[in-house]
């Protein structure tokens, strides 16, 4: 029960910003039959000069769907490729929604000027460990 009370507002805002503004989306190929948990999801506010919002730091296997709905600022990701194998940055020029199938990193970013800001939102989705 607790789950569904905070789930359902944010939820219910990401979709309504995804249905309502002009984005661009962006996916890799995911394998949904992967996906073993839910994990979290949260919004957040980025501002450009402020440090690097970490989402993922945890060394597992992750898929993240990524929603940026407001920005005067791009959202600069920082993140490691499935094998672990390299770091990774991906640019997302104002809204759009993008997915990231990743080992365990994930960072977010404004650039932009000063007092410029990025606002998102995230569903964090646990895989299954490779056999």
């Amino acid at each position: 029960m607790h789950f569904s009370v905070r789930a359902v507002p944010t939820l219910t805002l990401l979709c309504a910003s995804v249905a309502t503004l002009p984005m661009t989306a962006y996916a890799q190929e995911v394998e949904f039959q992967a996906i073993d948990r839910f994990e979290s999801l949260g919004t957040g506010t980025l501002h450009v000069g402020e440090p690097p919002k970490t989402i993922v730091d945890d060394g597992e296997r992750h898929i993240i769907i990524l929603t940026i709905w407001q920005s005067d600022a791009e959202a600069k990701i920082y993140w490691r490729s499935p094998d672990g194998n390299a770091d990774k940055t991906t640019m997302i020029p104002g809204k759009g929604i993008q997915t990231f199938e990743t080992a365990g990193e994930l960072k977010l970013e404004a650039i932009g000027e000063a007092k410029h800001q990025v606002e998102y939102g995230y569903v964090l989705l646990g895989l299954r460990t490779p056999k």
